[in-house]
């Protein structure tokens, strides 16, 4: 069954469970946009302490710039084959696997690695 299948059937009915995943998806969107409500707030309180230290918003379009930059040229190159960057347990000297989260653990020597909150 479609996930989107919202249409009646032959009889009328909708499908099984449409209210549900309705109820389910609606319940996502309300966390989703709470999610963006803070994430706003937060950027907006660090772009005003950022201010108080004196720069400006031509300095903030230059970093986004830069960023969106940085960013298409590393999507570029996985499109192309590249392979990212391995990093490299600096205890055992195996490679890291990346779990998405800001501290990597080795699992051959179990060393716990903090990494940029930026990577992606």
């Amino acid at each position: 069954m479609s996930r989107f299948n919202l249409l009646p059937n032959n009889n009328g009915a909708y499908a099984p469970n449409t209210s549900t995943k309705v109820h389910e998806y609606s319940e996502e969107i309300a966390q989703l946009k709470g999610e963006i409500e803070r994430l706003d707030l937060i950027t907006q309180a660090m772009w005003n302490l950022l201010q108080e230290k004196g720069l400006t918003d031509e300095d903030l379009v230059k970093a986004i710039t830069d960023i969106d930059n940085a960013r298409k040229q590393k999507k570029k190159a996985m499109e192309e084959g590249e392979k990212p960057e391995t990093v490299l347990c600096p205890n055992c000297h195996v490679p890291l696997q990346n779990n998405g989260k800001l501290a990597d653990r080795c699992i051959y020597c179990g060393h716990e690695i903090i990494t940029s909150p930026f990577k992606n």
